[in-house]
């Protein structure tokens, strides 16, 4: 299971300042879970990481999730507890990193904050009522079709189809659709999806039968065949909430950045340090 990483850097950051000895073992509502060489692991540490889990894995249970985070928690607090012996925790390379760590986690904090207020339940029900929401059920059919370039050629399709060929095998030897590979398939589709002669022809078959007649359209000659009918509804509010919670979150992170972005004073080098050449540099990621 892999994990996001800010909430280790945190919790390696908290390690070097020693707040997990300092702390009160007695404080209610955040109980030790662990001791590595004298230094509490607490709840809190545990809840801290799970908010920094990708969202399959943050949505699972506590009781799944449990002992790989502590397992996590325990290896890193180990390893800072090493780094610190050897004195890494004094080295500029780690000044370095512990500020560009902070950096991130403020980064971080603040989008987080941002999204809270802005995809609220409320707002992402919005959201559906005013989009899939409002979609009423439609009538979609699943079809294949032989395409061919002439009307003699397909006429021969057809005499062999009423003769017991297979459909879709012919469709895979003689069609020159971009859908021959599945067999014809074109899968489900509405009205205003295809050209109108093809549509017209499509939705008038029966289950199981095909056009006796070719049909023509600027692609060439089809013969079609009606696999399946049904009524297409709209995914279920829960279905897609997870989805629309994820679009609008980064609508509101590319919205707030490029907000800062166009209030800030931003000058760019080369890599050398020196001024830059002339050539169109690229706007700073919003994402």
């Amino acid at each position: 299971m892999r994990f996001l990483s800010y909430a280790f850097v945190f919790l390696v950051i908290n390690m070097f300042a020693e707040p997990l000895v300092a702390r009160d073992v007695s404080r209610n509502g955040d109980p030790i879970i662990a001791s590595v060489n004298g230094k509490s692991i607490y709840r809190s540490d545990l809840d801290i990481v799970r908010t920094r889990l990708p969202e399959q894995y943050r949505n699972l249970p506590m009781k799944e999730l449990f002992q790989p985070l502590l397992n996590r928690l325990i290896r890193s607090t180990l390893l800072a507890s090493a780094a610190k012996a050897q004195k890494l925790d004094k080295t500029p390379q780690y000044e370095r990193g512990l500020a560009f760590a902070k950096v991130r986690i403020l980064e971080q904090a603040l989008l987080e904050r941002e999204i809270a207020k802005n995809v609220t339940k409320e707002a992402v029900r919005a959201r559906y009522k005013n989009t899939i929401g409002k979609f009423s059920a439609k009538e979609e059919i699943r079809a294949r079709h032989i395409l061919v370039k002439t009307r003699q050629e397909a006429l021969k399709i057809v005499k062999e189809l009423i003769a017991g060929a297979n459909f879709a095998q012919l469709a895979k030897e003689r069609s020159t659709g971009p859908s021959k590979n599945r067999g014809g398939d074109l899968n489900y589709f509405g009205r205003g999806q295809m050209v109108p002669q093809f549509e017209l022809a499509a939705f008038g078959l029966e289950i199981g039968k095909f056009t006796k007649k070719p049909v023509q359209t600027q692609f060439g000659w089809h013969i079609i065949k009606l696999e399946d009918k049904r009524i297409s509804k709209p995914p279920r509010f829960e279905e897609i909430r997870a989805k629309i919670q994820r679009d609008m979150a980064g609508e509101v992170v590319s919205k707030f950045v490029t907000g800062i972005i166009k209030k800030a004073n931003i000058q760019r080098f080369e890599m050398d340090g020196s001024k830059p050449r002339l050539r169109r540099i690229q706007n700073a990621p919003t994402r």
